[in-house]
Order: structure tokens, then C-alpha cells, then sequence
């Protein structure tokens, strides 16, 4: 038996898996965003944020999710 391919959406680029949950962690580095830990999940639906990258999030085919980048950003020392 085939498995449903459930479609998401991070930050309007879609994104698919036959898995009903996926991790935090594995939704942002599947959507390419990489060290996910500099990176919040945020679902439109209620506008959760998720701090726990190991949370298994349920999915739903049509879900939306935005990102926002909390890491270290580089800056260049002037003489």
C-alpha cells in the first residue's frame, strides 16, 4: 500500500514527505535551512513558534510554515 504524500509549505517554497510527523529540526534542514539552530519554525496557524528542535511536529497536507534566522551574523571590523 502506498503512502499519502503529505505537501508543507516553509516560507512558500513546498516541500513534501510521506511522513506524517516530522522533527523541527527536520523540517528546517529539509527546507534547507541549515544549522537549523539558527533558525526559528514558526506554523501560520496560530502562530506557534517551535523552540524545541527535537518536537515532532503533526503535519497536515497544506500546512504553512515561516522561518526567522536568530543566529550569530558576521560583521567585518573597520579600521
Amino acid at each position: 500500500m502506498a503512502k499519502d504524500i503529505i505537501t508543507y509549505f516553509v516560507d512558500g517554497e513546498e516541500q513534501t514527505t510521506e511522513e506524517h510527523k516530522l522533527t523541527v529540526a527536520q523540517i528546517l534542514e529539509n527546507a534547507g535551512f541549515t544549522p537549523a539552530t539558527d533558525y526559528i519554525l514558526t506554523r501560520q496557524n496560530g502562530h506557534h513558534d517551535f523552540t524545541d528542535y527535537n518536537q515532532e511536529v503533526p503535519l497536515r497536507n497544506g500546512e504553512k510554515f515561516t522561518t526567522r534566522f536568530i543566529g550569530v551574523t558576521p560583521t567585518s571590523w573597520v579600521k
